[in-house]
């Protein structure tokens, strides 16, 4: 098998424990945990390359991916909360910032509508502040 860029999801519960996973169909499974986003995205490659080299072992079939990390709503802003304010992302994003607070502490979860909106208001955002300097 050839190495494949998968994505790996970021989600945080209202704990904030970091979970990792990815929908990508590999012959072995695995996940990564940790109690910040960075101990969760190690704990995931570790998990990963020892799995695969079990598997190597048992079949002879070496199996490669590069991981790019996708946060969910909820794990990006818990991650980034030290950096952004709920009150600068309610401004950034038109939603309330009540109701990013529910995201936050995992009470409420996002529709799909929502995650999006808030994606593209942070990537714009990115945008605007790489051309400012």
């Amino acid at each position: 098998m050839e190495k494949k860029i998968v994505q790996a999801h970021i989600e945080c519960n209202s704990t904030g424990f970091y979970t990792i996973y990815c929908e990508e169909d590999f012959p072995f499974g695995f996940f990564g945990e940790g109690y910040t986003a960075e101990e969760a995205k190690k704990d995931f490659l570790n998990v990963f390359k020892r799995m695969r080299d079990r598997h190597f072992k048992q079949t002879g079939e070496f199996v490669d991916a590069e991981f790019t990390f996708v946060y969910d709503a909820s794990a990006f802003l818990q991650h980034y909360k030290g950096i952004l304010t709920l009150s600068g992302m309610s401004r950034m994003t038109g939603i309330n910032k009540a109701q990013l607070s529910q995201y936050v502490c995992g009470k409420r979860h996002p529709s799909a509508r929502t995650q999006e909106k808030i994606r593209r208001s942070v990537k714009n955002f990115a945008e605007e502040l790489s051309h400012a300097m």
